[in-house]
């Protein structure tokens, strides 16, 4: 097969439903459309050809997660101004050779956020940011995607699947679920794992035949590789529909006491998902919008369950013993020690939900 050139992938991404004038929120790798004639720049004249000039394109400005509030990870060029309506930063996304090329590109903007700013360039770009200076979160309340939904327009995943898409938080942030992450005000960062292992991230084909049995999600082929399309819209009312029905669905745990299977739960989560769009669409009753509280490491008197079957032991973190927890992401201020903490986040039993379904342990214990 020849190197894919402008002319196939703006077919392809005409078929995929990207049309003339769409505000696009796009996730992408380059690698994955296989050998490109003219590479990202290519890319990138195919996808403005697709919107036309009334069309914008929008992309993740990311700096990544941040560990313990680790400067590296944030944009520090421009802090001393921030906030402000637009980020005058020149420091690379990490997110790809795509994302970069749009960066460079004359009239592109970027929104103002320390960790995860986004990019956008075309008729709307300046619309779909400007609020993003004034949101506590990277992904909740005032981020580029409420814009999005108010133009109609689509999330667009070119040659990646259905996990690279941030916004499955917004409804976890702007509703306070009732699992919380790490948050650091003064960088208005939130790492979104710490108590809870997502559904999206560790089974994301299961999302993926989700969300088309829902009829949200539309995929086809861009040259070697398959892509995916949202409309906004559709998958705003998707998020509100399934976190209403069950404010814990996009967070995995055990299912009974006698098993570590996430799957299963995640298999139960998804069957619920489906039961509940097909119910008919619904949207929350309660708009929160808060900036989360921190989650530490626990205390002597935090509360741990030790008989869930998510409990992992105790493990040393500088000769302190941290009850961990398989149900949970990597903690942002153990992640450094390595080991267990690589691979099992702290116990967070007095933010999860899932011990409540049974009789509290004795005070003791």
């Amino acid at each position: 097969m020849p190197p894919l050139n402008k002319e196939r992938l703006f077919a392809e991404l005409q078929a995929l439903g990207v049309r003339c004038g769409d505000t696009v929120m796009m996730h992408s790798s380059l690698s994955a459309l296989g050998q490109v004639d003219g590479g990202a720049e290519t890319v990138v004249e195919a996808l403005l050809d697709t919107v036309g000039v009334e069309g914008t394109l929008i992309v993740p400005g990311f700096r990544d997660s941040s560990w313990g509030g680790d400067a590296t990870f944030v944009n520090t060029d421009c802090r001393d101004q921030c906030p402000q309506p637009l980020c005058p930063s020149k420091m690379p996304s990490i997110q790809g050779i795509i994302t970069e090329t749009i960066r460079k590109r004359p009239g592109c903007l970027r929104s103002c956020h320390p960790t995860h700013s986004w990019l956008a360039l075309g008729a709307n770009a300046k619309r779909v940011l400007i609020n993003h200076c004034t949101a506590s979160t990277p992904s909740g309340a005032h981020n580029p995607f409420e814009q999005l939904v108010e133009l109609d327009g689509c999330v667009l995943m070119l040659g990646v699947g259905i996990n690279t898409v941030t916004l499955w938080h917004y409804y976890e942030e702007v509703l306070g679920v009732p699992y919380q992450g790490h948050y650091w005000p003064d960088i208005r960062h939130f790492n979104n794992c710490v108590p809870g292992r997502r559904i999206q991230y560790d089974y994301p084909g299961l999302m993926q035949d989700v969300c088309h049995a829902a009829g949200i999600l539309t995929t086809g082929p861009t040259g070697k590789g398959r892509s995916g399309l949202m409309r906004a819209r559709a998958f705003d009312s998707f998020m509100a529909t399934i976190i209403a029905d069950d404010p814990n669905c996009m967070v995995l745990r055990p299912t009974d006491r006698e098993s570590n299977d996430l799957f299963i739960d995640a298999l139960q989560k998804a069957r619920r998902m489906l039961d509940a769009w097909r119910s008919g669409p619904r949207r929350p009753q309660h708009y929160k919008g808060q900036p989360p509280a921190p989650i530490t490491p626990p205390g002597k008197d935090a509360l741990v369950r030790e008989d869930c079957p998510a409990f992992a032991g105790y493990h040393d973190a500088d000769g302190q013993p941290v009850p961990t927890c398989r149900a949970n992401g990597m903690h942002p201020d153990l992640h450094q020690l390595g080991g267990v903490f690589e691979e099992y986040g702290v116990t967070t039993c007095d933010r999860c939900a899932w011990h409540e379904q049974f009789p509290r342990l004795s005070e003791s214990q």
